[in-house]
This record gives C-alpha cells, structure tokens and sequence, in this order.
C-alpha cells in the first residue's frame, strides 16, 4: 500500500523516508518485482527519481530483465519521466541501455517505444515532448542503423503527416541510400480484421505521398525504391482480392 495514491502521496512517503532515500529506493525496486501493477502511472518513480536519480539505473534493469513482456504494460509508467525537465537526457539513456542488454533488441525495443510514443490520447504537451525527443533522436542517431530501424517501426505507426515529416527530417540528416532503405517505412507489425485491402490502400498512399521529395539524380535510388514497394503492395491487394472473390 505504500506506492498507492489512494492511501499515501508521493511527497508523503519521501518525506518519511527522507533521511534514508537509498533504502525508499530498494523498496520501490522490490515492489515493482513482485507488484508490478503498483505505482501504475510512474508518479511514485517520478518524485522518487527528483530526489535519488540513481533509481533510474534501477528501473531499466527492471525493464532489461522483463524485456518485452513489460513493454506493452503499463504505458502511463513508462510516460512518467515526460513530464520532467530532462526528459530527453532520460529516454535516451533507457533506449541506450534497452538496445544494449535486452535480448533480440531489434524486436523488442521497439515495443517500449511503442509504449513511450503511439498516441492513447490527445495530450497536446505529451505530443510536443514526444515530437521533440523523437526529432532529437534522429538528428543525433541517424547514422546509427539499429536505432534508427527501432525508432522507425514506431514511426509507421503513426500517421501520414507526422511520419512522412520524420522521414524528411531521416533524410536531411542522412541522405544515404542504403541507410534509407533500412528503415521500415511501413509497419513490421500489424493485424486486421476483414479484408486487408484498406491498410494496404493506406500504405500506398503514403508512400506515393513521399514520391513528390525525390527530384533529381541525387534521389533516385531512393525514388525507385519506394515505386517498388508501392508495386508490391498493389499485387498484395490484387491477391486480396482475387482470394475474396474465390472465398466468395
């Protein structure tokens, strides 16, 4: 009951732990290995963090060692660090650390992302922090191929205006062909229900809005590339289809 907000405050249970923050910190870190719904929104980790940042080593060995299965848990939690002053200091030194000690991190980092960045709601000041850590992200790393691939499994997910501005921004950064082509421009995952005609409609018509930005020699490789996508993606509708008339 200590870390629920129904029955203490955040600033209550610092204060009577204030002469002996590092054992708060302990007790914070075995209750979320035994009570992960506990402190559910990260309020408790947050004003924790203000006064001991050391906890932050703590948590993401938390999250190194739940790896994926927490990532989709929890979104408020992971969210909370958003609302301090040094929120990209912080999330950069998660994904760092995530992408260096989680196992197959390719495929499960981008589930924590996923947590940190797909929309549950419009938070016009989450958008604006979330924006900004993730433009930071590719100006600073867009020669690195692992976070980039993370970053932009997210980054498809979202939609068109915003994604097609981040993968303007990739470019401006980084303009190498054979770094663009390794970042999804489409989702690694998804699922549908129905015919899957309509999220492939979608696909396309992103992609063809890209088209418009690829003038002259310099992108060339980058605009046949995407024509290519968009052709295969037009013969996996023509095969939607062709099976929905035979499904009848």
């Amino acid at each position: 009951m200590l870390f629920n907000n129904y029955h203490n405050t955040p600033q209550e249970v610092i204060q009577k732990y204030n002469c002996n923050l590092e054992l708060l910190e302990e007790i914070y870190c075995a209750m979320l290995s035994h009570d992960n719904h506990s402190d559910y929104n990260g309020q408790f980790l947050k004003e924790i963090y203000l006064v001991r940042p050391s906890i932050l080593d703590k948590y993401i060995r938390y999250l190194i060692n739940k790896n994926e299965g927490s990532f989709s848990d929890h979104q408020e939690r992971h969210r909370c660090f958003f609302d301090l002053d040094d929120f990209i200091e912080i999330y950069n030194k998660i994904f760092e650390q995530l992408l260096e000690n989680c196992q197959f991190s390719k495929m499960s980092v981008p589930y924590f992302l996923e947590s940190l960045l797909l929309p549950t709601q419009n938070e016009q000041n989450l958008l604006g922090r979330q924006d900004e850590w993730i433009r930071q992200c590719i100006q600073l790393f867009s020669n690195d191929e692992t976070k980039m691939y993370c970053l932009f499994s997210v980054i498809s997910k979202l939609e068109i205006e915003r994604k097609k501005e981040y993968i303007l921004l990739f470019l401006e950064n980084n303009s190498l062909f054979e770094d663009f082509q390794r970042i999804p421009l489409t989702p690694t995952s998804w699922s549908w229900s129905g015919s899957a005609v309509p999220m492939y409609s979608v696909w396309i018509e992103f992609l063809e809005s890209l088209l418009s930005n690829f003038i002259g020699l310099k992108w060339i490789k980058h605009k046949k590339y995407i024509e290519t996508q968009i052709g295969y993606l037009k013969e996996r509708i023509e095969s939607e289809q062709i099976d929905e008339i035979l499904r009848g």
